[in-house]
């Protein structure tokens, strides 16, 4: 599936939404990527890393040869509550009680964002979001097998995709770093106004969505 950045740009806008049984009106959280941390492929840790070794680069060409190369680490996903009562009503607090997520990877450095999804996952515990638009961060624990990935790029562009998203650079808020992941969610929000409802999926990328 081929998506140009402008089409997930639009599939993620939050519209206002009047939720609950009264008409209260106010704005959806909003979400985006944070930053990656304890970025493993293989065992090997990336976090500090702007490239690998011969001797890290054949463990990876023989995890591949053994067909299963592990990848694994934690996402940080950026939550803000616009709700802080300048522009409309103060939500001092809501909760995100659901993040069901798909991630998706940029398997082209070209234009556009090509997407192979990687892995699924939902939150555990309920993250509290208060109404002053500080960002809250919620972590993801992510773990899926690269083989099929690193298939499709071959071992070089695989491991320069890895550390990119992972390495030592793998924070910069830029397309051809943490910009190259992409999570899909249809979050659940509770509100002293019953549950917030988004309208489609949210795409979450570098930018918040309002």
């Amino acid at each position: 599936m081929r998506m140009t950045m402008r089409t997930i740009a639009l599939a993620g806008a939050l519209l206002p939404c009047a939720c609950g049984s009264g008409s209260t009106v106010f704005d959806l959280c909003t979400f985006r990527l944070e930053s990656t941390e304890d970025f493993t492929v293989c065992g090997i840790l990336l976090d500090d890393l702007d490239q690998l070794t011969v001797g890290q680069a054949a463990q990876v060409a023989a995890a591949w040869a053994q067909g299963d190369v592990p990848v694994g680490f934690t996402l940080d996903i950026g939550v803000r509550n616009p709700n802080d009562g300048i522009t409309g009503p103060l939500l001092d607090l809501v909760q995100v009680t659901d993040l069901p997520w798909d991630l998706y990877l940029d398997a082209d450095e070209g234009s556009g964002f090509d997407t192979t999804w990687v892995a699924s996952g939902e939150i555990l515990d309920p993250v509290e979001v208060p109404g002053d638009s500080e960002t809250v961060i919620v972590p993801i624990e992510v773990e899926f097998d690269g083989l099929t990935v690193l298939e499709e790029l071959g071992p070089v562009a695989f491991i320069e995709l890895m550390i990119a998203v992972g390495g030592v650079d793998g924070d910069i808020r830029d397309s051809e770093h943490l910009g190259r992941m992409v999570l899909e969610t249809e979050p659940s929000i509770d509100t002293p106004f019953g549950t917030m409802e988004y309208p489609e999926p949210v795409w979450v990328g570098l930018d918040w969505d309002d």
